[in-house]
C-alpha cells in the first residue's frame, strides 16, 4: 500500500506540474491576445483550441464517471479523488480562459458565430457540473459504505442506513434550495425586463412635448402661409375691381 500511495503522489505531482505549465501557457496566450484585440484570427484560433481541450478533458471526466458509477468494489477512492481534483483544476482554468476569449470577441461582427460559441460554453459548463456532482456523490457514498456503523465517542452507534438517509435528505434540501434560487433569479430577470420597458416608455413620454412643439410650429407656419395667400388674393381681386371700375368710368366719359 505504501509503494502504491507513493506512486499516486508522484503521479499527482506530475499532473500538477503539467497543469501549472498548461495554466501558465493558457494565461500567457490569453494575456498576449488581450494586448492586440484587433487580431481576431488569433483569438478565434485560441478559442477553438480551448474548446478542443475542454472537450477532451470532459471525455476523461465522463470516463471517470462511468468507472465510478460501475459500482465496482475495487474502485480506488483516493486515486479517483486525485483524478477528479486534477481534471477539475484543468477544466476550471480552461473555462476561465475560454470565457475571456468570448468576452474579447464580443465586438466581432459575426454575431451568430459568437452566440454559437457562447451556447457551446454553456453546454460544456452544464455537462461539467453534472459529471462532477455525480462523481463526488458516488465517492461520498463509497466512503460511507466502507464501514457498517459510525461510532461517536464510543458510546453511540448509528446504522449506516441512517447516515445514507441523512445524506439523501441533505441532497434533497440542496436541490430545493437550488430550485428556489432559480425561481428567484427568474423573478429578478422578469422585474428587470419590466424596468427596461418602463424606462423606454418614460423616454418616449419625455420626447412627446418636443414632438408637440414641432407639430405646433408646423401648424403655425401653415396658418401664416394661408393668411399670406388670403392677403395676396384679396389685393389681386381689389386691383381687378379697381381696374374694371376705372375702365368703365373712362369708357363712359368718352361716350
Amino acid at each position: 500500500m505504501t509503494s502504491r500511495w507513493d506512486q499516486q503522489q508522484q503521479q499527482q505531482q506530475q499532473v500538477q506540474q503539467q497543469q501549472s505549465l498548461l495554466g501558465n501557457v493558457n494565461s500567457s496566450n490569453v494575456s498576449n491576445l488581450a494586448v492586440n484585440q484587433n487580431n481576431l484570427d488569433s483569438l478565434k484560433k485560441e478559442r477553438r483550441r480551448l474548446e478542443s481541450f475542454i472537450d477532451s478533458k470532459l471525455n476523461h471526466l465522463s470516463t471517470l464517471n462511468d468507472k465510478v458509477q460501475a459500482d465496482d468494489e475495487h474502485v480506488d477512492i483516493e486515486y479517483s479523488k486525485i483524478d477528479l481534483s486534477d481534471l477539475s483544476s484543468e477544466l476550471d482554468g480552461a473555462f476561465k480562459n475560454l470565457q475571456r476569449c468570448n468576452d474579447m470577441l464580443a465586438d466581432d461582427p459575426n454575431f451568430s458565430t459568437n452566440k454559437v460559441h457562447k451556447d457551446k460554453l454553456e453546454d460544456y459548463l452544464n455537462e461539467y457540473r453534472r459529471l462532477k456532482k455525480n462523481i463526488k456523490s458516488t465517492l461520498e457514498s463509497f466512503e460511507l459504505l466502507e464501514g457498517s456503523t459510525y461510532n461517536k465517542n464510543k458510546d453511540t452507534e448509528i446504522p449506516m442506513t441512517n447516515l445514507l438517509r441523512e445524506h439523501s435528505t441533505l441532497q434533497s434540501s440542496s436541490y430545493v434550495q437550488d430550485s428556489i434560487l432559480g425561481q428567484a433569479r427568474q423573478a429578478h430577470e422578469a422585474l428587470e425586463n419590466q424596468r427596461r420597458i418602463l424606462r423606454g416608455t418614460s423616454h418616449k413620454i419625455n420626447t412627446m412635448p418636443s414632438l408637440f412643439q414641432t407639430i405646433d410650429g408646423v401648424t403655425s407656419k401653415i396658418k401664416r402661409y394661408k393668411q399670406r395667400n388670403v392677403v395676396v388674393l384679396g389685393l389681386l381681386i381689389g386691383g381687378l375691381i379697381c381696374f374694371l371700375f376705372y375702365y368703365s368710368l373712362k369708357k363712359f366719359l368718352n361716350s
